[in-house]
């Protein structure tokens, strides 16, 4: 399925935009449409009410942004309780849902995939960072095949994209990728980008992200255009899912972060 495959290397910078819908009772609960430059929908998302920490469900349906037992649910974003650390999730069951009785090998075919995920810088508590914040993103790696590889685990604590990332064990396992450092601009007097007339107007939001092995390639950039309009542009390896997974995390408020 296009929305969930990684972008053809041939494609080059795919240019998309993101709708936010935050008036009257969405205000706050917002609803973020996912557009190709040209106006065709592709997907959205709604952040979910009654959660103890942030939640979007992304679904293929304009009608319906609830339900994840609908056929065009593809999966969430969660946060966790600070905001600073993200994993976006496929279909499939939550791990600790499962029946721990059930055969290993039954149980992990229901074990929902995790797709993404995204980990913002942390302040001192109670100063106010200085400069753009900081994120890194990760995703299961792509083969010279095509396919990218499954993260799928009944163990996510120990063995997901972020425990994979923060004990040092990621190999060949997974991408990362970090947003490039903005340069100060003594003219304006703001730390600025360079995002090829795709972005206007300044925001904490904006970000460019490019990998360590290509740090001048921009694999991923986002950025605001208008009051609830942004352009988000991406190329391979990442697929339109993961992109604007990543990109509803910029809209989320970070505790420590902001």
């Amino acid at each position: 399925m296009f929305l969930m495959a990684p972008a053809p290397k041939t494609a080059g910078m795919i240019e998309c935009r993101i709708v936010r819908e935050c008036s009257g009772i969405n205000k706050l609960y917002p609803t973020y449409m996912l557009e190709s430059d040209s106006g065709v929908f592709l997907m959205c998302a709604k952040k979910q009410s009654q959660n103890k920490t942030s939640n979007y469900a992304l679904s293929m349906s304009k009608a319906d942004l609830v339900s994840k037992d609908c056929d065009a649910f593809v999966g969430k974003l969660r946060s966790n309780f600070l905001g600073l650390e993200f994993t976006a999730y496929g279909t499939g069951l939550n791990p600790k849902k499962i029946d721990s009785s059930m055969a290993q090998a039954h149980a992990i075919q229901l074990a929902r995939q995790e797709l993404v995920a995204v980990q913002y810088s942390r302040s001192v508590w109670g100063k106010k960072p200085r400069g753009p914040r900081k994120m890194t993103a990760l995703l299961p790696r792509v083969q010279p095949s095509g396919e990218r590889l499954v993260c799928r685990t009944l163990s996510p604590e120990t063995e997901g994209l972020l425990p994979i990332l923060k004990s040092g064990t990621a190999g060949n396992l997974i991408e990362v990728f970090q947003n490039k450092p903005p340069k100060w601009n003594e003219t304006i007097g703001a730390f600025v980008l360079n995002f090829n007339k795709r972005v206007t107007q300044a925001s904490v939001k904006n970000f460019q992200l490019t990998c360590a092995e290509d740090p001048d390639t921009v694999h991923l950039q986002f950025g605001r255009v208008g009051k609830d309009e942004f352009n988000m542009d991406f190329r391979y390896p990442f697929s339109p899912f993961q992109a604007f997974a990543i990109c509803l995390s910029s809209f989320d408020y970070k505790l420590l972060c902001e």
